[in-house]
Protein backbone atom coordinates (compact mmCIF):
# COMPACT_ATOMS: atom_id res chain seq x y z
CA UNK A 1 0.00 0.00 0.00
CA UNK A 2 1.16 3.00 -1.12
CA UNK A 3 1.38 5.42 2.27
CA UNK A 4 2.60 8.48 0.28
CA UNK A 5 -0.83 9.00 -0.77
CA UNK A 6 -1.69 10.74 2.88
CA UNK A 7 1.96 12.52 3.45
CA UNK A 8 2.70 15.74 2.01
CA UNK A 9 -0.14 18.88 1.27
CA UNK A 10 -3.68 17.51 -0.20
CA UNK A 11 -5.43 19.11 -2.64
CA UNK A 12 -8.25 20.61 -1.71
CA UNK A 13 -11.24 20.04 -3.51
CA UNK A 14 -14.52 22.36 -3.23
CA UNK A 15 -16.88 19.95 -4.66
CA UNK A 16 -16.37 16.25 -4.13
CA UNK A 17 -19.04 14.06 -6.33
CA UNK A 18 -17.89 11.80 -2.99
CA UNK A 19 -20.47 11.61 -0.44
CA UNK A 20 -22.39 8.99 1.91
CA UNK A 21 -24.26 8.30 -0.57
CA UNK A 22 -21.44 6.85 -2.46
CA UNK A 23 -22.37 2.93 -2.82
CA UNK A 24 -18.41 2.24 -2.97
CA UNK A 25 -18.21 3.56 0.81
CA UNK A 26 -21.08 1.22 1.42
CA UNK A 27 -19.01 -1.72 0.26
CA UNK A 28 -16.41 -0.75 1.64
CA UNK A 29 -18.10 -0.01 4.93
CA UNK A 30 -19.75 -3.52 4.61
CA UNK A 31 -16.51 -5.45 4.22
CA UNK A 32 -14.53 -3.97 7.08
CA UNK A 33 -17.79 -4.93 9.18
CA UNK A 34 -17.25 -8.51 7.84
CA UNK A 35 -13.78 -8.06 9.04
CA UNK A 36 -12.24 -7.99 5.45
CA UNK A 37 -9.92 -5.34 6.45
CA UNK A 38 -7.34 -6.02 3.77
CA UNK A 39 -9.65 -5.73 1.26
CA UNK A 40 -11.61 -2.13 2.68
CA UNK A 41 -7.62 -0.79 2.38
CA UNK A 42 -7.30 -2.04 -0.95
CA UNK A 43 -10.37 -0.29 -2.15
CA UNK A 44 -10.10 2.70 -0.50
CA UNK A 45 -6.62 3.31 -1.58
CA UNK A 46 -7.98 3.26 -5.28
CA UNK A 47 -10.69 6.29 -3.86
CA UNK A 48 -7.60 8.35 -1.96
CA UNK A 49 -5.39 7.75 -5.33
CA UNK A 50 -8.17 9.79 -7.40
CA UNK A 51 -7.59 12.82 -5.01
CA UNK A 52 -10.68 12.36 -2.62
CA UNK A 53 -9.52 12.89 1.09
CA UNK A 54 -12.22 11.12 2.92
CA UNK A 55 -11.77 10.69 6.22
CA UNK A 56 -13.28 7.57 6.27
CA UNK A 57 -11.45 5.99 3.62
CA UNK A 58 -8.14 7.28 5.26
CA UNK A 59 -9.53 5.35 8.03
CA UNK A 60 -9.99 2.40 6.59
CA UNK A 61 -6.78 2.46 4.40
CA UNK A 62 -4.29 3.20 7.63
CA UNK A 63 -5.83 0.10 9.65
CA UNK A 64 -5.01 -1.61 6.51
CA UNK A 65 -1.29 -0.50 6.38
CA UNK A 66 -0.40 -0.96 9.91
CA UNK A 67 -2.03 -4.64 9.17
CA UNK A 68 -0.07 -5.33 6.35
CA UNK A 69 3.43 -3.58 7.66
CA UNK A 70 3.28 -4.64 11.42
CA UNK A 71 3.62 -2.80 14.80
CA UNK A 72 6.55 -0.78 13.96
CA UNK A 73 5.09 1.00 11.52
CA UNK A 74 2.33 2.69 13.84
CA UNK A 75 4.77 5.44 13.40
CA UNK A 76 4.09 6.15 9.96
CA UNK A 77 0.43 5.39 10.68
CA UNK A 78 0.38 8.25 13.23
CA UNK A 79 2.86 10.39 11.33
CA UNK A 80 0.10 10.69 8.69
CA UNK A 81 -2.71 11.46 11.17
CA UNK A 82 -0.78 14.90 11.97
CA UNK A 83 -0.44 15.62 8.37
CA UNK A 84 -3.50 15.20 8.05
CA UNK A 85 -4.85 17.02 11.05
CA UNK A 86 -2.30 19.82 11.31
CA UNK A 87 -1.61 20.62 7.59
CA UNK A 88 -4.90 18.91 5.38
CA UNK A 89 -7.80 19.63 7.63
CA UNK A 90 -9.57 22.01 4.91
CA UNK A 91 -8.90 18.96 2.42
CA UNK A 92 -10.58 16.04 4.48
CA UNK A 93 -14.08 15.41 3.54
CA UNK A 94 -16.83 15.11 3.85
CA UNK A 95 -17.09 18.55 4.18
CA UNK A 96 -20.47 18.35 5.99
CA UNK A 97 -19.76 17.34 9.48
CA UNK A 98 -16.21 16.75 9.04
CA UNK A 99 -15.39 16.94 12.68
CA UNK A 100 -18.09 14.43 14.14
CA UNK A 101 -17.09 12.14 10.77
CA UNK A 102 -13.63 12.46 11.85
CA UNK A 103 -14.23 11.80 15.53
CA UNK A 104 -16.15 8.46 14.71
CA UNK A 105 -13.74 7.29 12.38
CA UNK A 106 -10.72 8.08 14.23
CA UNK A 107 -12.24 6.07 18.07
CA UNK A 108 -12.60 3.52 15.36
CA UNK A 109 -9.51 3.26 14.01
CA UNK A 110 -7.55 3.52 17.29
CA UNK A 111 -9.91 0.98 18.93
CA UNK A 112 -9.09 -1.64 16.07
CA UNK A 113 -5.48 -0.72 16.48
CA UNK A 114 -4.96 -1.43 20.58
CA UNK A 115 -7.53 -4.65 19.98
CA UNK A 116 -5.54 -6.31 17.39
CA UNK A 117 -2.58 -5.52 19.71
CA UNK A 118 -4.00 -6.82 22.60
CA UNK A 119 -5.53 -9.75 21.24
CA UNK A 120 -1.90 -10.48 19.27
CA UNK A 121 -0.14 -10.11 22.29
CA UNK A 122 -2.23 -12.35 24.52
CA UNK A 123 -2.34 -15.36 22.41
CA UNK A 124 1.50 -15.06 21.44
CA UNK A 125 0.38 -15.37 17.96
CA UNK A 126 3.66 -15.91 15.26
CA UNK A 127 2.60 -12.99 13.83
CA UNK A 128 3.29 -11.39 17.83
CA UNK A 129 7.14 -12.71 17.58
CA UNK A 130 7.17 -11.29 14.11
CA UNK A 131 6.59 -7.96 15.81
CA UNK A 132 8.54 -7.81 18.44
CA UNK A 133 11.38 -8.78 16.00
CA UNK A 134 10.91 -5.86 14.08
CA UNK A 135 10.70 -2.66 16.46
CA UNK A 136 13.31 -1.20 18.78
CA UNK A 137 13.18 0.77 21.99
CA UNK A 138 14.30 3.87 19.59
CA UNK A 139 11.10 3.30 17.09
CA UNK A 140 8.68 2.69 20.32
CA UNK A 141 10.29 5.96 21.43
CA UNK A 142 9.43 7.70 17.72
CA UNK A 143 5.64 6.75 17.73
CA UNK A 144 5.39 8.06 21.80
CA UNK A 145 6.84 11.56 20.09
CA UNK A 146 4.54 11.27 17.22
CA UNK A 147 1.76 10.51 19.69
CA UNK A 148 2.22 13.58 21.77
CA UNK A 149 1.36 15.61 18.49
CA UNK A 150 -0.98 13.87 18.17
CA UNK A 151 -2.54 14.34 21.54
CA UNK A 152 -2.31 18.02 21.11
CA UNK A 153 -3.06 18.47 17.96
CA UNK A 154 -6.41 16.47 18.96
CA UNK A 155 -6.66 19.09 21.60
CA UNK A 156 -6.30 22.23 19.44
CA UNK A 157 -8.96 20.97 16.90
CA UNK A 158 -11.29 19.58 18.70
CA UNK A 159 -11.01 21.61 21.81
CA UNK A 160 -13.53 20.37 24.67
CA UNK A 161 -14.60 17.81 22.51
CA UNK A 162 -11.20 15.66 22.25
CA UNK A 163 -11.23 13.57 25.69
CA UNK A 164 -12.69 10.40 24.17
CA UNK A 165 -9.93 10.65 21.21
CA UNK A 166 -7.26 11.68 23.62
CA UNK A 167 -8.28 8.61 26.10
CA UNK A 168 -7.88 6.29 23.35
CA UNK A 169 -4.56 6.95 22.43
CA UNK A 170 -3.17 7.05 26.44
CA UNK A 171 -4.40 3.71 26.35
CA UNK A 172 -2.26 2.53 23.24
CA UNK A 173 0.47 4.89 24.46
CA UNK A 174 0.50 2.95 28.39
CA UNK A 175 0.64 -0.71 26.13
CA UNK A 176 3.71 1.42 24.54
CA UNK A 177 5.06 1.94 27.51
CA UNK A 178 5.10 -1.32 29.33
CA UNK A 179 6.20 -3.00 25.58
CA UNK A 180 8.96 -0.54 25.87
CA UNK A 181 9.69 -1.98 28.90
CA UNK A 182 8.90 -5.44 29.08
CA UNK A 183 10.66 -5.84 25.62
CA UNK A 184 12.97 -3.64 24.30
CA UNK A 185 16.53 -3.09 25.10
CA UNK A 186 16.00 0.07 27.38
CA UNK A 187 16.40 3.30 25.56
CA UNK A 188 19.70 5.49 26.13
CA UNK A 189 18.71 9.17 27.31
CA UNK A 190 20.03 12.08 25.41
CA UNK A 191 22.55 14.02 26.46
CA UNK A 192 20.23 16.94 25.09
CA UNK A 193 16.38 16.35 24.95
CA UNK A 194 15.19 19.74 25.23
CA UNK A 195 17.95 21.71 23.02
CA UNK A 196 20.69 23.36 25.18
CA UNK A 197 19.25 22.40 28.38
CA UNK A 198 22.07 20.55 30.65
CA UNK A 199 21.20 18.23 33.48
CA UNK A 200 22.92 20.31 35.68
CA UNK A 201 20.14 22.85 35.39
CA UNK A 202 17.63 20.00 36.13
CA UNK A 203 19.16 18.04 39.06
CA UNK A 204 21.57 20.44 41.61
CA UNK A 205 25.24 19.26 41.40
CA UNK A 206 26.09 17.91 44.43
CA UNK A 207 23.17 15.13 43.49
CA UNK A 208 24.71 14.43 40.20
CA UNK A 209 28.10 14.17 41.70
CA UNK A 210 27.08 12.05 44.57
CA UNK A 211 28.17 8.25 44.40
CA UNK A 212 25.22 6.00 44.29
CA UNK A 213 26.31 4.31 47.19
CA UNK A 214 26.26 7.33 49.43
CA UNK A 215 22.73 7.57 48.18
CA UNK A 216 21.50 4.25 48.92
CA UNK A 217 23.04 4.74 52.54
CA UNK A 218 20.65 7.69 52.82
CA UNK A 219 17.64 6.26 52.37
CA UNK A 220 17.15 7.24 49.27
CA UNK A 221 16.84 3.84 46.74
CA UNK A 222 16.27 6.01 43.98
CA UNK A 223 17.61 5.05 39.99
CA UNK A 224 16.74 7.13 37.73
CA UNK A 225 14.89 5.93 34.09
CA UNK A 226 14.50 7.64 30.91
CA UNK A 227 10.98 9.01 31.79
CA UNK A 228 11.90 10.40 35.08
CA UNK A 229 14.90 12.22 33.02
CA UNK A 230 12.60 13.30 30.62
CA UNK A 231 9.80 14.55 33.20
CA UNK A 232 12.72 16.30 34.76
CA UNK A 233 14.11 18.31 31.17
CA UNK A 234 10.48 19.72 30.75
CA UNK A 235 10.03 21.07 34.26
CA UNK A 236 13.13 22.93 34.04
CA UNK A 237 12.11 23.96 30.39
CA UNK A 238 8.61 25.28 31.58
CA UNK A 239 10.32 27.29 33.73
CA UNK A 240 12.46 28.50 31.46
CA UNK A 241 10.45 29.37 28.82
CA UNK A 242 8.05 31.23 31.56
CA UNK A 243 11.37 33.48 32.72
CA UNK A 244 12.40 34.49 29.12
CA UNK A 245 8.62 35.28 28.35
CA UNK A 246 8.38 32.80 25.28
CA UNK A 247 4.83 31.96 26.62
CA UNK A 248 3.32 30.09 23.44
CA UNK A 249 5.91 27.57 23.92
CA UNK A 250 5.62 27.09 27.81
CA UNK A 251 1.94 26.76 26.95
CA UNK A 252 2.33 24.11 24.83
CA UNK A 253 4.89 22.54 27.33
CA UNK A 254 2.07 23.31 30.47
CA UNK A 255 -0.37 20.83 28.19
CA UNK A 256 2.31 18.18 27.61
CA UNK A 257 3.55 18.05 31.37
CA UNK A 258 -0.24 17.96 32.59
CA UNK A 259 -1.07 14.91 30.20
CA UNK A 260 1.77 12.97 31.84
CA UNK A 261 0.83 13.84 35.16
CA UNK A 262 -2.38 13.03 34.27
CA UNK A 263 -1.60 9.48 33.26
CA UNK A 264 1.38 9.03 35.68
CA UNK A 265 2.78 5.41 36.03
CA UNK A 266 5.32 5.15 38.99
CA UNK A 267 6.77 1.60 37.51
CA UNK A 268 7.97 3.72 34.57
CA UNK A 269 9.63 6.36 36.44
CA UNK A 270 10.72 4.63 38.89
CA UNK A 271 11.14 1.03 37.55
CA UNK A 272 13.86 -0.40 39.82
CA UNK A 273 11.62 0.09 42.76
CA UNK A 274 8.74 -1.88 41.59
CA UNK A 275 11.21 -4.50 39.23
CA UNK A 276 10.60 -6.84 41.89
CA UNK A 277 7.29 -6.64 42.26
CA UNK A 278 6.20 -6.83 38.81
CA UNK A 279 8.08 -10.11 38.32
CA UNK A 280 7.01 -11.93 41.34
CA UNK A 281 3.25 -10.80 40.39
CA UNK A 282 4.07 -12.24 37.30
CA UNK A 283 5.60 -15.58 38.31
CA UNK A 284 2.80 -16.63 41.04
CA UNK A 285 -0.06 -15.03 38.75
CA UNK A 286 -2.47 -18.07 38.89
CA UNK A 287 -1.81 -18.49 42.93
CA UNK A 288 -2.46 -14.88 43.38
CA UNK A 289 -5.87 -15.17 40.79
CA UNK A 290 -7.30 -17.67 42.79
CA UNK A 291 -8.22 -15.13 45.92
CA UNK A 292 -9.96 -12.56 43.50
CA UNK A 293 -12.85 -13.37 44.29
CA UNK A 294 -12.76 -12.75 47.67
CA UNK A 295 -12.05 -8.75 47.36
CA UNK A 296 -16.05 -8.30 47.90
CA UNK A 297 -16.29 -10.37 51.14
CA UNK A 298 -15.75 -8.46 54.49
CA UNK A 299 -12.63 -10.75 55.50
CA UNK A 300 -11.48 -8.83 52.94
CA UNK A 301 -12.24 -5.96 53.57
CA UNK A 302 -11.26 -5.96 57.54
CA UNK A 303 -7.45 -7.62 56.28
CA UNK A 304 -7.56 -4.47 54.36
CA UNK A 305 -8.26 -2.49 57.15
CA UNK A 306 -5.35 -3.84 58.88
CA UNK A 307 -2.76 -3.66 56.01
CA UNK A 308 -3.84 0.25 56.18
CA UNK A 309 -3.01 0.34 59.82
CA UNK A 310 -0.23 -1.59 61.24
CA UNK A 311 1.94 -3.26 57.60
CA UNK A 312 4.54 -4.60 60.49
CA UNK A 313 1.60 -6.96 62.16
CA UNK A 314 0.39 -7.86 58.72
CA UNK A 315 3.52 -9.45 57.24
CA UNK A 316 4.37 -11.19 60.92
CA UNK A 317 1.20 -12.66 61.73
Amino acid sequence: MNIELLQGQFKVIENSSFDSTDPRLDEIATLAQAGEYSEAARLSEVILTAGIYDVRLICYFLYGYFLEQGLVNLIEVVDCLNNIIIKNWDALGPINKREKVFEKSLEWLLKQLLKKIQYEESKNTALWQEWKMDINADQVKEIQQLGGILRLSLNHQFEDKAGPLVDLWSKIEQWLRVFQQLECQPVEVEAEILGDLNIEEVVPVEIINTPVNALKNTGLAFESSYHMDLLLKKLAAFERLIEEGKFPKAALMAEDINQTVSNFDPKFYFPKIFETFVRLQALNFEELATYSYQRDEQHWQIMQDWLKVDIDSFVKS
